[in-house]
C-alpha cells in the first residue's frame, strides 16, 4: 500500500468542492430556466409574489436535471485529470471487469435498497418526530411527469452523484485517511447534501453500499449502475402504486400494528439475505487485476 497523501486544506478543499460546485450550477440553471419560463409566460409574477402555475414540480426537476447536465462535463474532466494525476506519481489503473460481472450488481442494489429503506421504516416508527421530512421532497420528484422523473432520477442524478461522492470525495479523502474514516465521511454529507433526516439516513446507508461496488469493481461505473437500478425501482414502484404516498427505495409509512411490524421485518432480514449473497458473489468472482 502506498503512503497517504498529507491532509492539507487544498487536498481537503479537493475532496468537497465539487459539491459546492453542482450546488452553484443548479442555482445558475434555476435562474436561466426561470427567465426563459416567464418569457414564456409559464411562470408570472404579480404584487411580488411568483406563481408557478402547473408547472412547480417539474420545475425543480428540471433545475436539477439541467444542473446535473451542466455539472457533469466537468466532472468528467476533474475525474480524468485526476487519474491521469495518479498515474504520473505511480499508482497504477485496474483491468475493465468483463461486463456480464456488472450484472451482479443490479439485484444487489434493488434488495441493498429494500433493506436500508426498511431500516428507515422503523426508525421513523421508532422516533415520529422524523417522520414525514421526506413528503415535500416526495411530492417534488413523484409528482412530476415519468419522463421527468426517469431523465432526473435514473439518469443524470446518479452519474452526478457518484461522480461528486464516489469518484472524487471518496477517493481523494481515502488518499488521505484510508477507507473507513472516508467511506463515514462521505456517507454523512451525502446523508447531509440530500437536506431531510428521513432521506439522510436512507443516503448514509445507500453510501457504504455504492462504495462497496465500487472497490470491488475500481470503475465508477459500477456505482452508478448500483445508483440507478435502485432508484429505477422507486421510480416504477411509485408509478405502478400510484396510490402510495412513498416509494419502495426513498421514503416510509409508520408501522401500528403487529402484522406491519412484522412485514417490514421480514422485507429487511429477506433484503440483508439477498444483498449478502450477491455481495458475497461478487466478492468471489469480481477481482480487478491491475494494469
Amino acid at each position: 500500500m502506498k503512503n497517504k497523501e498529507k491532509v492539507t486544506i487544498g487536498h481537503l478543499w479537493g475532496a468537497f468542492y465539487p459539491v459546492l460546485m453542482y450546488l452553484g450550477i443548479t442555482v445558475v440553471a434555476g435562474i436561466i430556466l426561470t427567465f426563459v419560463a416567464i418569457s414564456q409566460g409559464q411562470i408570472t409574477i404579480e404584487n411580488k409574489t411568483v406563481d408557478f402555475g402547473n408547472i412547480e414540480n417539474d420545475f425543480s426537476l428540471m433545475m436539477t436535471f439541467f444542473g446535473g447536465v451542466m455539472t457533469i462535463p466537468l466532472l468528467i474532466l476533474i475525474k480524468h485529470l485526476d487519474v491521469k494525476k495518479q498515474k504520473m506519481i505511480g499508482a497504477y489503473g485496474y483491468k475493465s471487469v468483463f461486463f456480464a460481472k456488472y450484472l451482479f450488481i443490479i439485484p444487489f442494489a434493488i434488495a441493498f435498497m429494500y433493506a436500508a429503506n426498511m431500516v428507515v421504516v422503523i426508525l421513523e416508527a421508532l422516533i415520529p418526530s422524523i417522520a414525514h421530512s421526506f413528503d415535500e421532497t416526495a411530492q417534488v420528484i413523484y409528482g412530476s411527469s415519468i419522463g421527468m422523473q426517469i431523465a432526473t432520477a435514473v439518469i443524470v442524478g446518479p452519474i452526478v452523484e457518484e461522480l461528486i461522492f464516489r469518484g472524487l470525495m471518496y477517493t481523494r479523502l481515502k488518499r488521505m485517511f484510508g477507507e473507513g474514516i472516508s467511506a463515514l465521511v462521505t456517507g454523512l454529507v451525502f446523508g447531509l447534501f440530500h437536506m431531510n433526516i428521513s432521506q439522510g439516513i436512507y443516503a448514509f446507508i445507500f453510501s457504504y453500499g455504492a462504495i462497496f461496488v465500487y472497490e470491488r469493481y475500481k470503475n465508477i461505473c459500477a456505482p452508478v449502475l448500483f445508483h440507478m437500478s435502485a432508484n429505477a425501482i422507486s421510480v416504477l414502484v411509485t408509478f405502478i402504486y400510484k396510490d402510495y404516498n412513498t416509494s419502495a427505495g426513498s421514503n416510509t409509512s409508520s408501522l401500528s400494528t403487529s402484522s406491519e411490524w412484522v412485514g417490514a421485518l421480514s422485507v429487511f432480514f429477506i433484503s440483508i439475505l439477498i444483498s449478502g449473497l450477491f455481495a458475497l458473489c461478487m466478492k468471489k468472482w469480481v477481482e480487478p487485476q491491475p494494469k
